[in-house]
């Protein structure tokens, strides 16, 4: 893919990477994926075979949207990986971490992938996906779909972030959720992640308070969504466009987010930081 931050960000990567695996919880760091218009095709055997093509998804995550393999499992990236050399620099214990996703494989229906799906052959003869040149990786600390702990270990590895297109997005709005936790019945993501409000933003200002580091640790709840069955809204839902093209719900005119330190449905840590943060309660009609 002939874009200049793809370039440049892999090859300040590979300058500075550090070659051992780790382990260790996740982060926000963001990735050197860039976005262009290339077609995407399957990752298939150089020979016949019977195995069927799985396709990749999308999930949705307080990291954002990102590529999963066919069970919903974060895939990675590793940015000491070389673009386009043909071969993987994680190997060993190494792979055993961070096993490789293997082919055949096809993208997600509607979805703009960074780059074409190709393959590579691994020592061992088995054949592993790419996108774009760089080989791609699961993680074995995670356990369920929806799960990235391994985004920002050793500031190398690193999820996928990808875009839909307008035409997958319309008319596949995910229901939220009801969820009781200890700070009472909340309003979360269809995962059942606890989405909360920022009382700096200004309502139906059409923008948002958080950015920059603010929105590393608070990520903004992607549209479209649509509201829990049986359940009456504190106000209306509704959409803003950031900064960098993301569409963020809001409700009753308030931009919407997660908090980066829930990790599971139900918890709700980010209630009262800094006296500005809040979930949203709701009473079921």
């Amino acid at each position: 893919m002939r874009n200049p931050l793809w370039a440049g960000a892999a090859l300040i990567a590979v300058a500075l990477a550090v070659t051992a695996c780790g382990t260790g919880s996740g982060s926000s760091a963001g990735g050197a994926y860039g976005y262009g218009n290339q077609t995407t095709q399957a990752a298939t055997p150089t020979s016949p075979s019977s195995v069927m093509t799985a396709a990749l998804k999308t999930e949705t995550t307080p990291a954002g949207t990102i590529l999963a393999n066919s069970h919903g499992l974060t895939l990675y990236y590793y940015s000491a990986d070389k673009r386009d050399s043909g071969t993987s620099v994680c190997t060993g214990g190494c792979a055993t971490a961070w096993p490789p996703l293997a082919a055949p494989v096809k993208a997600p229906a509607g979805v703009r992938l960074p780059g074409p799906l190709g393959m590579i052959t691994r020592p061992g003869g088995v054949r592993q996906v790419t996108i774009n040149g760089f080989p791609i990786y699961l993680y074995a600390g995670d356990k369920a779909p929806g799960q990235y702990t391994g985004n920002g270990v050793q500031g190398s590895w690193h999820v996928i972030k990808i875009h839909a297109t307008a035409a997958a997005t319309t008319g596949r709005a995910k229901a939220l959720k009801v969820a009781r936790t200890r700070a009472g019945t909340i309003l979360a993501s269809s995962r059942g992640l606890t989405l909360y409000y920022y009382s700096e933003d200004k309502p139906h200002s059409g923008k948002s308070a958080c950015t920059g580091v603010c929105a590393t640790a608070w990520p903004p709840l992607a549209a479209p969504v649509k509201a829990p069955a049986g359940a009456r809204l504190p106000g209306r839902l509704g959409v803003i466009t950031r900064p960098n093209g993301v569409k963020q719900v809001t409700l009753n005119g308030y931009p919407l987010y997660f908090y980066t330190g829930d990790k599971a449905p139900g918890q709700a840590k980010g209630n009262g930081v800094g006296g500005s943060w809040h979930v949203i309660k709701i009473k079921a009609s």
